[in-house]
Formats: structure tokens, sequence, C-alpha cells
């Protein structure tokens, strides 16, 4: 106990241990932080159960409409990493996921995020983890390319959701509300008793989770030294002067002001994109394949003009157009879009 105080971050409060009595000269407070937010599994019978129990009738079409427009429009399979992985898999997979994670947080405006740092210790450990069913990986394939990946840590029947990033080329379909009707499926099929999202308390927990919780904060200490009560007494002020601000909030507001000035340039506003009947003559153009290199940045405007038509991906076709190389022309069976690029071409 450095300086006569130890304290306990992030204890869950649903946990269920049994405390044992503390010598007479260390005493302990407890100070609630995060909310903390889970499905709880008991009595859910099958996933359109659990989502009669959470959502709306529109809701739940929309979240069944976005897997079938994903399924229809993709060459998409799903798949649990839990108990078996190749070494090939794994490397491939766990490169994915924090390339993947990184153009989301530079998306969201997220700098120094935490698991981006925390790579090389998690790449070192998670594969064993994976072959001891102590650590998953839950995967949505486009063909042989992850669009969604999450990272799970699992304790007997609880299954902790670590890092959950997408591609998001994808975002118009939602990747991941379908990652997590897949996931409330497996649990339910492996007999899992809870599936925790952890702190951050975000609208779509809100909406998926049952059961909300506190984390707290455990501050021992020894009575028999004024400098561990000032000590303790600093940090417990601190921490409530904190919470104060959150259940107020205060926090919220800050961050929400802070990210509307750091948020960087979304990705979507370097397109205009106008519609254009299939008649019109726009000279010569050349085909192109957006999943080449030099054309990757017309995936997204590509992928949502699929999920406005309905259309499979080998059914449409992409064209630069010659005398206005930052104009690029998606082409369906009965729908066209031009796609004029802002930056093409600027180094």
């Amino acid at each position: 106990m450095k300086d006569n105080v130890l304290v306990v971050e992030d204890v869950p409060g649903y946990f269920e241990v049994e405390e044992a009595k503390l010598p007479v000269e260390i005493d302990r407070w407890r100070i609630k932080q995060y909310p903390g937010f889970l499905i709880n599994f008991k009595g859910v019978r099958n996933l359109s159960s659990y989502l009669n129990s959470r959502f709306g009738r529109s809701s739940r079409y929309k979240l069944r409409r976005e897997q079938k427009k994903l399924e229809k429009c993709f060459d998409i399979s799903y798949r649990m990493y839990y108990g078996d992985i190749t070494k090939e898999e794994y490397a491939f997979l766990f490169d994915e996921l924090y390339k993947l994670l990184e153009i989301r947080s530079h998306e969201k405006g997220i700098k120094n995020n935490v698991n981006l740092l925390q790579r090389d210790f998690y790449e070192k450990i998670v594969y064993s983890m994976i072959l001891e069913k102590k650590a998953s990986l839950y995967v949505i394939y486009n063909g042989k390319m992850p669009i969604d990946i999450c990272l799970n840590f699992h304790l007997n029947n609880v299954i902790f959701q670590y890092i959950r990033t997408y591609d998001i080329a994808y975002s118009k379909f939602n990747t991941g509300y379908t990652d997590l009707m897949k996931h409330i499926e497996w649990c339910i099929a492996n007999d899992i008793k809870l599936i925790s999202f952890s702190k951050g308390d975000f609208y779509w927990k809100r909406r998926w989770c049952n059961t909300v919780y506190d984390y707290e904060y455990h501050i021992f200490f020894r009575t028999n030294s004024l400098g561990a009560r000032i000590k303790a007494g600093i940090f417990w002020g601190k921490r409530k002067l904190r919470q104060f601000l959150r259940e107020k909030k205060v926090i919220e507001w800050y961050h929400a002001k802070r990210e509307k000035f750091i948020r960087p340039e979304s990705e979507t506003s370097r397109f205009k994109i106008s519609k254009i009947d299939l008649s019109t003559d726009l000279g010569k153009m050349v085909k192109i394949d957006y999943n080449e290199a030099g054309f990757r940045f017309l995936r997204r405007p590509v992928f949502d003009f699929l999920y406005e038509v309905e259309l499979k991906e080998n059914e449409i076709q992409t064209f630069q157009i010659e005398n206005q190389p930052s104009t690029f022309l998606i082409e369906g069976r009965e729908e066209s879009v031009l796609v004029h690029c802002s930056d093409f071409g600027l180094s």
C-alpha cells in the first residue's frame, strides 16, 4: 500500500464478490463514477424476443432491413474466432482491426486513442487467449475482407466487449448493429450470462442494454496515518467533484463543444453527389476499379449508392470522366449518380 493509500479503480457494481473483513487499522471509502452498460440474458429466449423488449416495430424493421441490405449488396459472412484460429488469420485480423480503428478514430477526432497505443501489448497476449477461450474476435466479412471486427474478453459465462470498430465505407449499412444482433444470437446459443459494454455513456448503449450499473472507486487507507487520511480525502474530493459535474451534464457539454472544434472534416463532405439521367452524354469515360489503390476513396459514395438502389456490388460500374478527372460516374441498372471529389489529384 504505497503511501498508506490504495485506490482500486473501475469496480463494476454487478460483481458479486465475498468481501473479507478489513483489519481495524484499514478503512475504505467508495465513490460512484461512470455508468456501465450490459445485457443480462436471464429469461431471454432468442434474438427476436430481446429486440421486442427493447425496440418498437419500426426500429426492429429498420434493423432487419439494414442487415438484409448488407447481405444483398455484398458477399457477407460471419465468424466468431473462439478457441480456434491460425496464426496467419490472427495476424491478418489484428492488423485489419487496428487499421479500421485508426481510420475510425480519425473520423471521430479522437487523438491518442489509448486502444491504439496499447496495440503491441494486446497483440502479444490475445492469440493465446483466443485458443484458451479467454478472448474472441467476431468478424463480419465482405468476401475475404473484414468490414466489422469486435475484440472480446471472456470470464466464465461473461463477455466483455473491449474494441468494436468497422470499415467507415460501410457506414450507411450500420454494420455495428448487425454485429450486435449476431453477438446476441451467439451469446444465447452458448449460454452466456452477461455481455458488458463497459463504461462510456452512448445513446446506442442505452437503447440496446437492459441493465445500467455504476463503476466505483474503492479508496483504502490506514486510519492511523494523518497523511494517508489527507491524501485519501483529496482523491475522494476530486472524484466527488467530477461525479457532480458528470451528473449535471457539464462534462458532456464540454466534450460536445470540444468535439465540434477539433473534429476533422467529414469524409462525405469531400463529395458532391447528384443524380443523372442514364441517357446523358458525358463524353469519353474510362472504366475504373474503386478497389484499386488510387480510387479507394470512392468506396464510401459507391457503397452509399448500393444502399439506396439495393444492387449487388457486381451489378454496378464506375467510370472516370476523361475531361473532368475529379468527376466519376456510378452506373446502376436503372439509376446513376455523378460524384465530384473536391480534393482529387491534390497532394
